[in-house]
């Protein structure tokens, strides 16, 4: 039997929780305390969606130099340091991914303590490569990590993800990673190679449940604006998630503060059915 995939969360790093906490609350978001991690010293807050995906606000309460997204923290500032699958079967996707050249480390566990004293164990798989989604696999009961109910619903009637941009390096190596993580499901999911020459940007995209996911590259032979940029940041900050768009209506009362509200994070929160370009533009 196969291994299927969905989208779990983004994760955001944070200099002050309880600030990030206040500002994504004025943004209009549901946000519910999440505890602190006993694998890490960390504590997070939780933006949960009616499509069971969220978002994880995370502070560290000291120092981890080496951490990689500690030191993305410290190096590039606030905002989107990662994103997780969550897999099936946590131990086949990373056997499996080894299989076809794609290799993780783990399953190793992770835990978090409730501000309810309820204990929340899962188990983890990093990749080597930044272009893919580190792989979170629950141990106890997902309704535990991601529970149903009030805590989805939102002020700004944020419903869920619909979309987020990943910069990598090469579209091809990416393709080909992805294929391997995802398997026979790779065959459905993957779409088609779209080249916007006007801003020098490769996109392939990738549809889980009701979220595309868009791999972008720099289009090696076209100059712009648009697409130096870009390759800047990819120098700079290297592969990852780097974009978010949700579905829901912004009621912060201007673009400059709902800049400042965000925390480092291109975040566009809209009912209105996005363009490509407009789904992968971080220069708001």
């Amino acid at each position: 039997m196969g291994v299927s995939f969905q989208l779990d969360h983004l994760v955001i790093a944070v200099i002050d929780l309880e600030q990030a906490v206040a500002d994504y609350l004025q943004l209009g978001f549901n946000v519910v305390p999440g505890g602190r991690h006993q694998h890490t010293p960390t504590q997070n807050a939780l933006v949960y969606f009616a499509d069971g995906t969220y978002l994880e606000l995370i502070e560290w309460t000291m120092p981890v130099p080496g951490e990689k997204w500690y030191e993305h923290l410290t190096q590039h500032g606030e905002g989107l340091v990662d994103f997780a699958f969550v897999p099936s079967k946590i131990g086949d996707t990373i056997a499996q991914a080894a299989e076809r050249g794609v290799q993780y480390r783990g399953p190793i566990d992770g835990s978090r303590i409730k501000p309810t004293g309820e204990h929340v164990q899962w188990q983890l798989g990093w990749p080597v490569s930044r272009a893919l989604p580190f792989l979170c696999g629950d141990v106890t009961p997902r309704s535990l990590r991601v529970p149903d109910g009030e805590v989805r619903k939102h002020r700004n009637q944020a419903s869920g993800i619909t979309s987020i941009a990943i910069r990598v390096d090469n579209l091809d190596d990416a393709a080909e990673a992805y294929r391997a993580l995802l398997g026979s499901e790779s065959d459905t999911v993957l779409g088609v190679t779209h080249s916007l020459e006007a801003v020098g940007l490769d996109v392939l995209s990738i549809q889980l449940g009701s979220t595309q996911l868009h791999l972008v590259a720099p289009l090696a032979t076209e100059e712009s604006t648009a697409g130096e940029r870009f390759r800047s940041d990819l120098k700079r900050k290297g592969q990852g998630v780097y974009r978010l768009c949700v579905d829901g209506l912004d009621d912060a009362p201007s673009k400059h503060e709902i800049s400042q509200l965000k925390h480092g994070v291109p975040l566009l929160i809209t009912h209105k059915n996005l363009t490509l370009l407009e789904q992968i533009d971080y220069h708001e």
